[in-house]
């Protein structure tokens, strides 16, 4: 949720600066969507330039997420119709619709209000192999254990993934795959972290490429 501080500053900037104000609060509305988008797994589907329309993400985030306020695609809407007026308008002084910083605060609230699931760095760096006795490593990538977690924060399990990006224990990232590379990698072991087992990792695996979520 968009903190006092921040509404604090925008209302202030807004004083003096109008449309660098309504920018301000465009962009950060356009990074909890991406944030969102990425947790959900479709943020390659969304264009990768900064505010290139926010109904188009919300009409994504629609066909993906289940449960989203009834009122956020047309709040998204309002907003987007206002910011473009005063943008391209240069409106400024009292012309500056306060509705549009009071749609854009709604769409914060509604965004950070929706659950979602996240995925937490469990184990990193971990050693792979091309084998059931882990005599053939697996020199061009290494495993990243992620532990998933429900919205409410309850675990719903561990599972390691391929992965040549380097991770960091708790960290908690994007939900994203590198799918220009199709290859990936096939039947591959490890031994558990915790169990000392060794254990297959799996049959085939596109690379795992999440985000650190401190990045948006």
């Amino acid at each position: 949720m968009a903190s006092i501080d921040f509404e604090r500053q925008v209302l202030e900037e807004a004083a003096t600066s109008p449309v660098a104000a309504v920018m301000r609060l465009s962009m950060e509305i356009d990074r909890e969507l991406r944030k969102l988008l990425a947790v959900i797994g479709v943020l390659n589907r969304y264009p990768s330039e900064l505010l290139p329309d926010l109904p188009e993400a919300i009409e994504l985030l629609n066909a993906y997420q289940k449960d989203l306020p009834r009122e956020l695609k047309e709040v998204v809407s309002q907003f987007w119709s206002l910011r473009n007026f005063v943008v391209h308008n240069q409106v400024g002084g009292e012309q500056l619709p306060l509705r549009v910083l009071d749609y854009g605060f709604r769409i914060l609230k509604l965004l950070t209000s929706i659950p979602r699931h996240s995925y937490i760095v469990y184990k990193a760096n971990i050693s792979l192999f091309k084998d059931n006795d882990c005599h053939f490593p697996r020199n061009d990538v290494r495993g990243v254990i992620l532990e998933t977690l429900s919205p409410e924060g309850k675990s719903l399990g561990k599972h390691i993934y391929p992965t040549t990006r380097v991770y960091k224990e708790g960290m908690s990232v994007s939900w994203e795959w590198n799918m220009h590379n199709r290859k990936g990698w096939d039947e591959t072991w490890y031994k558990d972290p915790d169990a000392g087992e060794t254990k297959m990792a799996w049959s085939g695996s596109l690379e795992f490429t999440g985000r650190d979520m401190n990045q948006f």
